[in-house]
């Protein structure tokens, strides 16, 4: 959570350098695209190529997917000591009981297959 709470920071000053101001609705990963407009909200199918070109180049890797993802955010926030609560409004889900289900799964990114992405991604 504080690698979240350090972006948040850092984005807010680069937005301030725009002559924009961070809402509560700001999307945690933007980009300025070709036609100037800044912090355009990245496209869910960004992530899914990236994905692929990570699984293309690593084939010993189990497949992952954002939705895959977002299970292993919340497991490992909730191993961290993170409330249900907290979790179940960063995922933004309207039922706690929704929450419990992403937190009690199998369906998460195993910890050393999350390392080779995260490395191969920086390339």
């Amino acid at each position: 959570m504080e690698l979240l709470a350090n972006w948040k920071t850092k984005q807010r000053e680069e937005l301030k350098l725009f002559g924009l101001r961070q809402s509560q609705k700001q999307f945690v990963f933007t980009y300025n695209d070709r036609s100037n407009n800044i912090n355009v909200p990245l496209h869910t199918d960004y992530l899914n190529h990236r994905m692929n070109s990570v699984r293309r180049r690593h084939p010993e890797l189990a497949p992952a997917s954002p939705h895959k993802l977002r299970h292993t955010g919340a497991t490992l926030a909730k191993q961290a000591g993170v409330s249900l609560e907290v979790i179940s409004e960063a995922l933004t889900h309207s039922d706690k009981e929704i929450t419990k289900t992403y937190v009690n799964t199998k369906d998460t990114v195993n910890q050393t297959v999350g390392d080779i992405a995260s490395r191969s991604l920086k390339n």
